[in-house]
């Protein structure tokens, strides 16, 4: 990006994060402010093993584990970010990893490592001078905790629960207490699929696509000049469509279009005969198509959504296209493309065999390490805190310095051995002159 458009993303990001900053701050407050919650804070009977937070931005609560003498876990609900690194004492991520929820595809070219560093960067400072002196004056009036004891309580999480997994996407490395149980969602029954539609994808001779871009985002900001032309281009194809669309109050079928407000998605992702999902993006909702072995086509539009697709489309399960140039030709080409083309349906099944082989389900294993996080009040031997990489030990310089050393004693010997050769060479050259000369003069003098 150039020097222009990046100054307005970096200033455009300054201020949506004061504005973020207002709103987590507004959360916590509301939080604390609860009657429950001060009923409960102000009853001295009151006693807590534990205390289970979001790993986001609302610092403040972590004041409730110092409160009850709590150990304190967290719960990511989604990817792991820079934040939640930091506050699992997780040193690994490096600016081959992006950070950026809404930022470039993960490349490992020189452009996209130095965007990453910026980014990186920024996040820092944004957090340090816009978002956490927020919580902690929150932090300070609730709890009457100095700014040492927040910093202290930021280092004291037992372990945090991620709703991810190494196969979603690209690999990275992680201390023990980051505990991956993404799909724990899936432990809990699907909701039912009636008979009509048990019917309508039972009886797809040639497979399902499934249209849905979730709870939140609705079908009737979608220009007009795509709605009804996606609808008869859906009825042209030999698939059966299932269309999550609000617009119908009651189902709406035809031959191959079934129009419905709330889709069984469990339901439909795992069926054998449905082929793909054209959706938002959502964290959820990938997991589903993840565990279902069901190709993608993604529609971000804002958020984790972008992460999330371009995640699984360098896997090699989805393609992704820009809403914002979206053509009702461009959406039909790509589902022809990802349906003929086995390579995508090929990676889907490996993904979520990949996914689905584990010791443990997702919910058994957040159960499981939620009581070795109990058993073990001080869980500092799984983490790595900052006083124990030292800059010159987390980059191994301990390590490179003696061979820095050697090289430098090396390249010193060799310039003075270069330097006594010049100067020999130059000391050869003056005795050559001056004989040169007093020949000269001989000759003259004759």
């Amino acid at each position: 990006m150039d020097s222009d458009n990046y100054m307005h993303h970096f200033s455009s990001k300054w201020a949506k994060s004061i504005l973020a900053a207002s709103m987590l701050a507004n959360i916590s407050t509301a939080l604390l402010t609860d009657d429950g919650v001060q009923k409960m804070m102000k009853d001295g009977s009151e006693r807590f093993d534990m205390v289970m937070i979001e790993a986001s931005h609302l610092e403040a609560m972590y004041g409730l584990a110092e409160y009850y003498n709590a150990t304190l876990m967290g719960i990511a609900s989604m990817r792991l970010n820079w934040h939640v690194d930091d506050l699992a004492g997780n040193p690994s991520p490096s600016i081959h990893d992006s950070i950026s929820l809404e930022g470039p595809s993960l490349k490992y070219s020189l452009l996209g490592r130095f965007y990453n560093w910026l980014d990186t960067t920024e996040e820092f400072l944004l957090e340090r001078l816009v978002v956490r002196p927020a919580q902690l004056h929150i932090f300070e009036r609730f709890f009457g905790y100095s700014a040492e004891k927040l910093e202290e309580l930021r280092s004291r999480f037992a372990l945090v629960l991620i709703n991810t997994h190494f196969s979603m996407g690209r690999v990275r490395a992680n201390v023990p207490n980051i505990i991956e149980v993404g799909g724990m969602h899936l432990s809990d029954p699907p909701e039912p699929c009636d008979e009509e539609m048990q019917r309508f994808l039972d009886e797809a001779e040639h497979g399902v696509i499934y249209f849905s871009m979730g709870l939140e985002i609705r079908f009737k900001y979608l220009p007009d000049y795509m709605q009804q032309p996606l609808l008869q281009r859906f009825a042209e194809l030999k698939q059966r469509v299932v269309w999550k669309n609000e617009l119908f109050t009651t189902p709406n079928k035809t031959d191959n279009v079934y129009r419905i407000v709330r889709a069984p998605q469990r339901i439909i992702l795992s069926h054998p005969n449905t082929r793909l999902f054209i959706t938002h993006g959502g964290l959820l909702s990938v997991i589903e198509a993840i565990n279902g072995g069901v190709p993608m086509l993604g529609l971000p539009l804002f958020f984790d959504q972008f992460n999330n697709m371009q995640r699984v489309e360098a896997a090699g399960m989805a393609k992704v296209l820009d809403w914002n140039t979206l053509s009702v030709d461009t959406l039909i080409n790509t589902v022809h493309e990802i349906i003929e083309q086995p390579k995508y349906a090929q990676k889907a099944r490996e993904m979520a065999y990949n996914f689905r082989d584990r010791p443990m389900n997702p919910l058994d294993t957040a159960v499981w390490w939620t009581e070795y996080a109990l058993r073990h009040r001080n869980a500092s031997h799984m983490r790595l805190n900052k006083s124990e990489l030292p800059f010159m030990a987390y980059y191994q310089l301990d390590n490179l310095l003696p061979l820095l050393l050697r090289v430098a004693m090396i390249l010193m010997a060799v310039l003075f051995l270069g330097y006594k050769l010049l100067e020999k060479q130059r000391f050869r050259q003056r005795r050559q002159q001056e004989r040169n000369l007093l020949m000269m003069q001989q000759i003259m003098f004759r």
